[in-house]
């Protein structure tokens, strides 16, 4: 297996992937030079039309779409939706989501209120009316918390998407809806958090940043986060800390046409993934199936992340 090119050893920083891609990107800048379009960057640039944030570095006309980018296998992105600015957030995500796989949008709630189902008539009519190509229903379901109802509608090729507060349930003996989701669900998880999305009009081309320690559950995240990334047209950086009883999975070039880099460095796995989250466009991490609780590193990554966390079961 090469050696990683970038690499933290006592305290002496070299550049890693990601502060490349940052540098580089900020040169293009300066000259002038467009950035690249990608699949998700399209996609985003649709939606958030409608709050006039559009990507001045996308060119037009954008490029055919790559005939070898096939979308994960999912069968539905679900979101859960309440009246919080991060539910809102979790819609806008979800759809972009549900539209650059090509899946139908379930927004659901949990609850008895007679503002629920207008709001997510509301949230429904946004979605069609700056998503047209996406399929969207709605559905409210009472007597149950908005975890249960969130796990009793998804299937194991679900995508499930939760708005997630910076802080939430930190220090707190209850655990937050996305802590709950994120540890039961067979499938995928998109947390998403708020504040902090968009975080700018590069966001769409960052890299995909995978937590690898060589377990069966890491290499499950990196092969979702290759597949997430050819839909997607962006980069794949598998971050490695060095201290864990395993090798990182030797794919390091091109794999079935996505950019694949291994990043290593010493140092604790959450601090590493935190610290790599600020210029990522979401952190992919593995977990065990079949527990009721995440693990301390995936919890805590998600408590602090500064963007979109996938979890892989």
């Amino acid at each position: 297996m090469p050696v990683p090119a970038h690499t933290v050893r006592g305290g002496e920083t070299t550049m890693n992937d990601l502060d490349r891609l940052r540098v580089e990107h900020e040169a293009r800048q300066r000259a002038g030079a467009p950035h690249r379009a990608t699949p998700y960057s399209e996609v985003v640039n649709r939606y958030l039309n409608a709050f006039s944030y559009v990507d001045p570095y996308v060119p037009a006309p954008t490029p055919p779409p790559d005939p070898a980018a096939k979308p994960p296998p999912a069968g539905r992105v679900i979101v859960g939706a309440d009246e919080l600015p991060t539910a809102h957030l979790a819609v806008d995500l979800a759809a972009i989501e549900a539209g650059l796989r090509g899946t139908p949008l379930r927004i659901v709630h949990a609850g008895s209120s007679p503002r629920t189902r207008p709001a997510l008539d509301r949230l429904a009519e946004r979605v069609r009316r700056f998503a047209p190509e996406v399929a969207v229903s709605t559905r409210v379901t009472a007597g149950m918390g908005p975890a249960e109802m969130l796990l009793a509608e998804a299937t194991a090729d679900d995508l499930i998407v939760v708005g997630h507060r910076h802080g939430a349930a930190r220090g707190s003996l209850r655990r937050s809806v996305a802590d709950q989701v994120a540890a039961r669900h067979t499938g995928p998880v998109l947390v998403v958090r708020a504040p902090g999305w968009p975080t700018g009009p590069e966001s769409p081309a960052r890299p995909l940043v995978v937590g690898v320690n060589g377990t069966a559950a890491a290499t499950r995240a990196a092969e979702f986060a290759v597949e997430e990334a050819r839909v997607r047209g962006c980069d794949v950086v598998l971050l490695h800390a060095v201290g864990e009883p395993s090798e990182v999975p030797d794919w390091t070039d091109r794999r079935g046409g996505v950019s694949v880099r291994n990043h290593t460095v010493i140092g604790d796995p959450v601090t590493e993934l935190v610290a790599a989250s600020e210029h990522a466009a979401a952190i992919v991490v593995g977990r065990d199936a079949g527990r009721q609780r995440l693990g301390s590193v995936n919890r805590a990554v998600l408590h602090r992340a500064h963007c979109p966390i996938f979890l892989v079961g």
